[in-house]
């Protein structure tokens, strides 16, 4: 017994399996966890970065909170007296003095008389006052000069006085100068309500980023960050709200560090909101901008690209008290860039965002990249190597598997010699060769679109329709039998065969589908099973073209000067039962209906009025646009007891012909209908060359003789099909 060989498809099969599982094997291990490592320590890379940047501005707002514990400290210690103003200048200067980020000091002295059901501090009238000591940069002298502020009562009025002492001058040296501008209470302000409130009494608050609300010339309005605490002495009782004042230029100093020390590091750092506002500066022409909630929020002259798509990118959002950090990603321009988030404390809602290209990170893959595209190549000319004569000798017969199955896919199905050195491809030609012939076989049987229908859609037939509204045509041809008596079988099989050729060739043109050839008539139908929206429209004009073709196939030499055949065409528009329709074993696709034995009954209708092609209503009301029609008789044809319309098809709405005879024609039938069938014999005898005048006149000339009974409806009733 011979070993069971495998065939040249399952060696090639397997070739390609264990080539596609190498590559897959490669690839996947080497740059997909390779690049999720990097993508990882990236990840890392920049939350660390956001780390250090946490610690940064916490280092900047530190100098704050240590100024007011400080002064805290010094108050209930006994230090300093909090209601001798000198005693109190002299620390805030102080403190002031000795920090050069700090931008003010200031003490909101008030008693405390309780709080009220909201939570609110209940202040006292007397004891109300507010010293400050701030910072003014106006270039004169290193750090600005320092400048103090009292808000005092005086009487029903508040009063502002300032201590502007001039560089290099010392605590007491210039005098208080009390302002003409009146102030306002500063107990009512935000500032001190806020901390004093029973929620946050003896918490440290801090502010967003906001104009100082002290130095009011704009040329040297700052942008500042302040922490805020009820303070009390050792007594434990109320001393007032102090409060500390940061310079946030040292903020934009975030945007320019480095996460990596390579030279073209591409990371962008910034500070933002969680509406997405920037804190920090990222280039040097951005502007600072009062915001609708009195916050401070840079402006940029030119905003990157990459921030900006960090700014809107949800991730920034997300960060806060319970989850302190987030990553992400964006694509701009065709670029993906890596994004992590932190959420900082201490501060108002504050982010710090890490922005750096993937590509950054990717960058060494390049090398790797190569090295394993070098080893593919390798593995791949290695398996090409072996299987390069194998490859060469079936690509002749995968060539013409290939070609057959295209021309079966475009119903090609002409035959082809199958011809290959092996013999599972032998196989395949010479099957595909016997499905293209039964496929040819079966085009000749059934509908060609029908053929397509089921080829593609992979469809068994199976017993049953469904009610469609189709178009139907029937032809007939006049005294066939007459003439097949002449004819030997042979000849009239080749007469019959050319007349059936041009007529399906007009009726295919238009896409219409023959449903079957009864003899020497033919059933058409259109709008199944290929839909098609103007199927009334294509069914008249294949009549029109089926009258053309026969025409030029008498004058043709293949006729051989037989005398010519004159067909008869009845279309009909309805809605009727199409599908498979006989036996399990042997079925045919047609229609079923009262509406396709109506449009067989049109075609009878041609040997009683001399006319070639006849129509329905529905058939004239749907193509009156583009065909011309004329009205013939109102019949109830054989079989039915209602009368329908009928219409005889001119051609085409366009032509120039004159209708005259036909409008004459119509004009009598009126009068033939209202009784008057004198009037309808005049105009009819004055065409004698129109048969359908002909046959009207002769009945009108008997019922002139003996008149119709008083329920005569002027409909036709026709004997015969």
């Amino acid at each position: 017994m011979a070993p069971r060989r495998l065939t040249l498809g399952q060696v090639f099969a397997l070739m390609m399996i264990g080539l596609a599982l190498l590559l897959a094997v490669l690839f996947t291990v080497l740059l997909e966890g390779s690049r999720r490592s990097i993508i990882q320590a990236a990840d890392s890379l920049r939350t660390a970065a956001g780390r250090r940047i946490e610690d940064r501005v916490t280092a900047h707002l530190a100098p704050a909170q240590q100024a007011l514990q400080a002064l805290e400290r010094e108050i209930r210690s006994g230090a300093v007296d909090p209601a001798d103003p000198r005693s109190l200048e002299a620390a805030l200067y102080s403190r002031v003095l000795n920090t050069p980020n700090l931008e003010e000091l200031t003490l909101t002295r008030a008693r405390r008389a309780g709080f009220d059901a909201e939570g609110a501090l209940v202040r006292e009238r007397a004891g109300r006052e507010q010293l400050s000591v701030y910072r003014v940069l106006d270039g004169d002298a290193e750090g600005g000069r320092l400048v103090t502020r009292k808000v005092f009562p005086e009487g029903l009025r508040w009063r502002v006085a300032l201590r502007d002492r001039p560089p290099g001058t010392g605590l007491l040296e210039t005098p208080l100068r009390v302002l003409p501008p009146p102030g306002a209470d500063p107990t009512e302000e935000l500032t001190f309500t806020t901390p004093a409130s029973r929620r946050l009494y003896g918490d440290e608050v801090w502010s967003d980023l906001h104009w100082s609300d002290l130095e009011k010339d704009p040329a040297h309005r700052r942008a500042v960050v302040t922490v805020m605490k009820a303070l009390e002495d050792a007594r434990g009782e109320f001393v007032g709200v102090a409060r500390a004042g940061l310079l946030t230029e040292q903020l934009d100093e975030v945007s320019r560090l480095r996460v990596t020390d390579a030279a073209d590091d591409p990371h962008r750092i910034f500070l933002a909101d969680g509406q997405g506002r920037l804190i920090t500066r990222v280039g040097p022409a951005d502007r600072l901008e009062e915001q609708p909630d009195d916050s401070v929020r840079v402006v940029p002259a030119s905003l990157p690209p990459e921030i900006g798509a960090a700014l809107r990118h949800p991730g920034l959002r997300e960060v806060g008290e319970e989850k302190r950090t987030a990553s992400g990603a964006a694509t701009i321009d065709g670029h993906r860039y890596l994004l992590t988030f932190l959420a900082l404390p201490q501060t108002q809602g504050w982010r710090v965002g890490v922005v750096a290209p993937e590509g950054f990170y990717l960058r060494d893959l390049a090398r790797m990249r190569q090295w394993l595209l070098g080893l593919s190549l390798a593995v791949i000319a290695a398996i090409l190597g072996a299987g390069a004569l194998t490859l060469r000798a079936v690509r002749r017969g995968l060539a013409q598997v290939v070609e057959t199955t295209a021309r079966i896919q475009n119903f090609d199905f002409a035959p082809a010699q199958a011809r290959s050195p092996f013999a599972d491809l032998q196989a395949v030609l010479v099957r595909l060769e016997l499905a293209k012939t039964a496929m040819r076989a079966m085009g000749r049987y059934v509908p060609i679109d029908l053929v397509r229908l089921l080829y593609r859609t992979g469809r068994e037939p199976v017993l049953g329709g469904e009610i469609l509204d189709v178009t139907l045509l029937f032809t007939d041809i006049k005294d066939f039998t007459s003439l097949s008596e002449q004819l030997s079988p042979n000849e009239l099989a080749r007469v019959l065969g050319q007349y059936l050729q041009v007529m399906t060739a007009a009726i295919h043109s238009t896409h219409g589908t023959i449903d079957k050839y009864i003899g020497d008539a033919i059933m058409a139908v259109w709008n199944t099973p290929t839909p098609c929206p103007d199927h009334t429209q294509r069914a008249c004009a294949a009549a029109l073209a089926c009258r053309e073709a026969e025409q030029t196939l008498y004058a043709s030499p293949e006729w051989e000067g037989r005398p010519p055949l004159h067909t008869r065409f009845g279309i009909h528009r309805d809605r009727v039962m199409v599908g498979h329709f006989g036996a399990p074993d042997r079925m045919s696709f047609t229609a079923l209906g009262d509406g396709v034995n109506l449009a067989s009954r049109l075609e009878g209708l041609n040997k009683q009025y001399g006319t070639t092609i006849l129509v329905s209503e529905a058939v004239r009301e749907d193509a009156k646009e583009a065909f011309a029609f004329r009205l013939v008789d109102v019949v109830a044809v054989k079989g039915r007891t209602r009368g329908v319309r009928v219409y005889e098809l001119l051609g085409r709405a366009e032509a120039s012909a004159d209708r005259g005879r036909e409008r004459a024609y119509e004009r009598a039938l009126e009068r033939y209908w209202a009784r008057d069938f004198a009037g309808a014999l005049a105009i009819l005898e004055a065409q004698p060359a129109d048969p359908p005048s002909h046959v009207l006149a002769e009945r009108a000339r008997v019922l002139a003789a003996n008149p119709p009974p008083a329920e005569w409806d002027g409909v036709y009733v026709a004997r015969a099909k």
